[in-house]
């Protein structure tokens, strides 16, 4: 038992390994995020409402740590893949690069909100965070698609 212990915290150290665990963190952040912020305003539970986009704000600059430790980690997949599917690995990483600019959007977005969002304008911000949060939602259901297209080849089944 504690050799696998060891063995997790030393994986937990590895760029391969922790941009995986980093990767759903803006999907489920936004979809679970979204959920609540919704039940919080109907319910008016303002600081619940504060909370969730707190968390919704974390999972959306969690971007950050991950599209760096998936470029630090890309040679070393590379070497373990065919060759065949370089390209689609390269191609994956440089999408989800170039589209981190969304999630640090909604992590501002979020944080106005927080700040902002109170009094009388609380719907008015709430009901922008809810519209932008959901495409952003969107945006990470299909990069995780894109994904898992990229690494379970057994899912590449339509559109092709």
């Amino acid at each position: 038992m504690m050799r696998e212990l060891t063995s997790l915290w030393h994986s937990i150290g590895d760029a391969e390994y922790l941009h995986l665990l980093l990767e759903p963190l803006p999907l489920f952040g936004l979809g679970m995020g979204l959920i609540f912020l919704l039940g919080s305003y109907l319910l008016g539970a303002k600081n619940i409402r504060m909370l969730v986009l707190v968390v919704m704000a974390v999972s959306c600059a969690s971007v950050q740590p991950y599209v760096k430790l998936r470029v630090k980690s890309e040679p070393r997949v590379l070497a373990l893949q065919d060759p065949a599917y370089h390209a689609l690995i390269r191609q994956q990483t440089e999408r989800r690069s170039s589209s981190a600019w969304i999630y640090y959007g909604l992590a501002a977005v979020c944080l106005i909100t927080l700040a902002f969002g109170r009094g009388g304008k609380s719907l008015l911000f709430t009901a922008v965070t809810l519209i932008l949060c959901s495409g952003g939602f969107v945006h990470a259901v299909w990069l995780h698609k894109k994904e898992c297209e990229v690494y379970h080849r057994n899912i590449v089944k339509y559109g092709r």
